[in-house]
């Protein structure tokens, strides 16, 4: 009975399987002719197509590929309802390094990528040019177009600062633009090894002095400023106050500077003296000048003082004397001794003194003392050496002059007309005179010690000397 039942309904059930694998392939059909969005570097293209991978859609939109083309999803692989398929055409690039241009196909868009594919791994400072142009080795290029790639590695640079040494890679073009960009600041006062405009094309090594304070003290004053030199004498220099000359520094200026920044500058100079020392003339006695008047002095041949000279070399240290040196002697000039003559021409003359009216022939200031017969002992001489008496008119003269004018008539001013016809013991060293009175004329306080005049008066003797002793 079953194997009837089976028989029975094998003629309907034929054409229901039938029926149910065509609608199967009918939705199979249905979903897999679908409607694909294909971008190919940037373009949109849209195609339907039942193709069951994107090497079969990329064929039925008519976009030939190459092996270099990137494709996404993979060319090869099987999919099912994908709505878009990206393919980025390869192109020619060029890769230009310091050491050799490298040629590629690639569909990489990153510079990063590029450089990669061409075995060149990217470091921080590093520089990348497209075209000629800086660009972020990060950012996706643009599609269109072969590419010229620059690759600028970045250059070491070591820096020396005291005793710390560090080293940064830049892509700078000068040093100063490496400094910068590595934010290290440099003083106007620091000192680099190196100026900054020097161009980077090597690793380089460059040393950077800070600058630091320094107090110069000199003459009193100080100024204070900041260098970065090495040595005393440098400083200096910086500062503007140059060791000139014979100036010295403390510390010395090839030394090192000083911990404390303490520079003390001692000014040196040295003068050249020529000290002269005169000899004096010596003075002889020629004669007699008939031609010249009495008491005058007649020069035979004038005299000159002898000069001996010595040439000194001096040192001083801030105005003080540190050392004296002589360098050399000579005799400038010999001395030249004096000729003189006394004159012995009698010439009269007339003068009106105190209300005289004197003819004279010689006058003379000597040194006037007075006395009269007792001294203050009680001892009394009432005459002269010549016998007259002691009295006013009576003049004492020392002991060579009466030998040669007693007699001879005076008038000396403030005591009158006079005689010389005594000697007085104690006039001697100066011309002097001492001028007699009577006990009853003497005033001591009327003829105070003095100089006077001495007039000698007419007639002239016959033999007047020229010079008296």
């Amino acid at each position: 009975m079953m194997r009837s039942f089976l028989t029975k309904n094998k003629t309907w059930l034929f054409p229901a399987t039938l029926m149910v694998m065509l609608i199967a392939l009918g939705l199979v059909w249905l979903g897999l002719n679908q409607t694909v969005t294909v971008v190919v570097d940037g373009e949109v293209l849209s195609v339907r197509t039942s193709a069951l991978t994107a090497r079969g859609v990329l064929r039925a939109a008519g976009v030939p590929i190459t092996s270099a083309d990137r494709v996404s999803p993979a060319r090869g692989r099987w999919f099912w309802k994908v709505a878009l398929i990206q393919v980025e055409t390869a192109r020619e690039v060029v890769i230009r390094t310091p050491e050799e241009d490298l040629q590629l196909t690639s569909a990489a868009r990153i510079p990063a990528n590029l450089l990669r594919e061409g075995g060149i791994a990217l470091f921080p400072q590093d520089r990348v040019l497209i075209n000629g142009a800086a660009v972020d080795p990060g950012v996706p290029l643009a599609s269109q177009g072969d590419l010229f790639l620059q690759y600028e590695p970045a250059t070491p640079v070591t820096l020396v600062v005291g005793e710390e040494t560090q080293t940064f890679y830049t892509g700078e073009a000068t040093l100063g633009a490496a400094l910068e960009a590595a934010g290290i600041q440099v003083g106007k006062k620091d000192r680099l090894s190196e100026p900054l405009s020097t161009v980077i094309n090597q690793p380089m090594t460059v040393t950077l002095r800070r600058a630091q304070p320094v107090t110069v003290n000199f003459q009193g004053s100080s100024v204070t400023g900041l260098t970065a030199a090495e040595t005393v004498g440098a400083a200096l220099l910086d500062l503007g106050i140059p060791l000139q000359n014979l100036d010295e520094s403390v510390p010395a200026e090839d030394e090192p500077l000083p911990s404390d920044g303490q520079i003390r500058v001692v000014r040196g100079r040295e003068d050249l003296q020529v000290m002269t020392e005169e000899i004096p003339y010596q003075t002889e006695y020629g004669g007699e000048d008939p031609n010249t008047p009495l008491d005058q002095v007649a020069v035979f041949q004038p005299g000159q003082n002898g000069i001996y000279a010595v040439r000194e070399r001096i040192l001083y240290r801030d105005g003080e004397v540190v050392w004296r040196l002589e360098e050399d002697t000579w005799q400038a000039n010999e001395p030249q001794t004096e000729i003189v003559g006394y004159g012995s021409k009698i010439v009269v003359q007339t003068a009106v003194v105190e209300g005289e009216t004197l003819e004279y022939y010689r006058a003379l200031t000597v040194w006037t003392t007075s006395y009269k017969p007792c001294d203050a002992a009680g001892n009394c001489w009432y005459y002269t050496s010549s016998g007259l008496p002691v009295e006013k008119g009576v003049i004492a003269v020392s002991y060579d002059w009466y030998l040669l004018l007693q007699g001879q008539r005076l008038y000396v001013s403030g005591y009158g007309y006079g005689v010389i016809a005594d000697v007085c013991g104690g006039c001697v060293g100066k011309p002097w005179i001492d001028l007699g009175y009577s006990e009853e004329q003497y005033e001591p306080l009327h003829l105070p010690n003095a100089w006077r005049t001495i007039y000698f008066l007419t007639p002239v003797p016959g033999y007047v000397p020229a010079l008296l002793p």
